[in-house]
């Protein structure tokens, strides 16, 4: 019985409180002024991930064909100085050929004069005497040759070759999740 009871109270109390409410709304609604909307939330444009890449990746192809261009040019400078080079490098080489050439025959020379007064020679005094003048002779041819190579200048230095550009990779295709979307946050009402 108590429970009928308390379902009786309850259904009671809740339609007093419909009757009243209704009333109460009713009655304060010709004075309440109405509540400005929510205006729509603006929405961030949505971006492809994949025209992002492709976009840098148009990018980086124009960069590269740049690139590409000033490589020709400096492939086109760098042969020339490498002809340019090469001619040196044989002057060069054939200059110091020439000294070397030079020193080893004014070496071969005090040799063989060195060997023939050590054979005219009797005495230690003669044979000393002739070693000295072998020493010197090569010292000499040594000076000589020392001051034509520095006379020749330094090597020609071997010019730098240019280094090709690396072409950009084409982006993968990145496949498009659709996450839950988040609850849209209405944007701040004005205070009346």
């Amino acid at each position: 019985m108590f429970k009928i009871t308390s379902k009786a109270i309850m259904a009671t109390a809740v339609s007093a409180a419909l009757v009243l409410g209704g009333v109460s709304v009713s009655a304060y609604a010709a004075d309440a002024t109405p509540a400005p909307s929510a205006s729509p939330v603006a929405r961030a444009p949505k971006e492809n991930p994949n025209k992002a890449a492709m976009d840098a990746f148009r990018a980086a192809q124009t960069a590269f064909k740049g690139a590409q261009e000033q490589f020709k040019a400096s492939k086109v400078t760098f042969e020339a100085s490498m002809a340019a080079f090469k001619t040196a490098n044989q002057t060069y080489g054939a200059a110091k050929k020439v000294i070397g050439d030079t020193f080893r025959a004014a070496v071969q020379a005090a040799n063989t004069t060195f060997t023939a007064a050590k054979a005219a020679a009797t005495t230690d005094a003669d044979k000393a005497a002739a070693l000295a003048a072998r020493k010197a002779a090569v010292a000499a041819a040594a000076t000589v040759r020392d001051a034509a190579i520095s006379a020749l200048g330094a090597a020609p230095v071997k010019p730098v070759a240019p280094t090709k550009p690396v072409p950009p990779v084409k982006p993968e295709h990145i496949t498009v999740t659709h996450a839950p979307k988040a609850p849209a946050t209405p944007a701040p009402t004005p205070a009346p």
